[in-house]
């Protein structure tokens, strides 16, 4: 089998978790059940080391010298490098620590030990304004926006920051990679004459059928760029994931969002995007580094 064949399997796979969840929220009669067994969640990560590695396998062994016909000797082609291993590095750094990362679950009250909080029945954790509680992780999450079944793990408190940033760097990683190939697939596996013309020599004959790889690259692209806009739609709009599908299914939904943005709650001091992103770093540079931030308190 090869690489582009896995490629293709692999994105389709990852989309699976996602369609499963869009199903159940759109047609909840049909009882849909959640992948949730923990085997999952290490078979889903091994699929996204596949597709990091085999995007990474195409660029240095094919689409590089597309660009750069001495990559390794030119500045053009060095910053062509820089810029795939930069993406490729930041964006697999912030899902790692969403998939694996405490997400800020709520403490665990002892047996027989008083707290001046209310308790959850469920899970006998403490229970304040700002948690919920996870049927699928059976635990209450501070500050919880959503089970995601991108992650196997609830995004809350402490790993959202993660969460948002792998959307981000990654759309943006499949925006240079869409830019890295396209100009490959229409030249070579569509044959327009102009793309063709602008591409070095022998590039479609050692390219084969690997120049379809633009078809999961924009895939990847829409589904990951669709994500990240309505993640930043629910900043904006000072509301979770779970607030805002409570507040769809309610009269005027968007009269209310717009609203909430009107009014420019996200500006509020322990707003969502200041809590959860922006009060996360000292300094806007240091958003663009693969860096552990600092995990705040359940009762923040």
């Amino acid at each position: 089998m090869d690489i582009i064949t896995v490629l293709i399997i692999a994105v389709g796979i990852l989309q699976l978790p996602l369609v499963i969840d869009v199903l159940r929220n759109v047609f909840p009669h049909l009882n849909i059940q959640r992948i949730t067994q923990d085997y999952a969640s290490y078979f889903l990560f091994s699929l996204v080391v596949t597709v990091y590695s085999g995007f990474m396998y195409l660029f240095f062994s094919a689409y590089l010298y597309v660009k750069a016909e001495q990559p390794y000797t030119t500045v053009n082609g060095w910053i062509h490098i820089f810029l795939a291993c930069y993406f490729c590095i930041v964006s697999f750094f912030h899902y790692t620590y969403a998939c694996f990362h405490d997400p800020g679950a709520a403490p665990l009250v002892m047996p027989n030990f008083h707290v001046d909080y209310p308790v959850c029945q469920k899970c006998n954790r403490i229970k304040v304004n700002t948690t919920r509680h996870c049927k699928v992780c059976n635990r209450c999450i501070c500050l919880m926006d959503h089970h995601c079944p991108f992650t196997f793990n609830c995004v809350g408190l402490n790993n959202f920051y993660y969460f948002t940033s792998f959307l981000g760097y990654a759309w943006c990683g499949m925006t240079f990679a869409t830019y890295m190939t396209f100009s490959s697939f229409m030249g070579c596996m569509i044959g327009l004459t102009d793309y063709k013309a602008a591409l070095p020599e022998s590039t479609c004959a050692n390219l084969g059928k690997n120049a379809i790889v633009v078809v999961p690259i924009l895939t990847l692209w829409v589904a990951i760029g669709t994500l990240l806009a309505f993640q930043v739609l629910c900043l904006f709009c000072n509301v979770s994931t779970l607030d805002f599908s409570i507040l769809f299914r309610q009269s005027n939904p968007m009269r209310k969002l717009w609203y909430k943005f009107r009014t420019m709650e996200f500006l509020q001091e322990n707003s969502r995007m200041k809590v959860l992103y922006l009060d996360r770093r000292n300094y806007f540079w240091q958003h663009l580094l693969p860096w552990p931030i600092e995990d705040f308190p359940c009762c923040y």
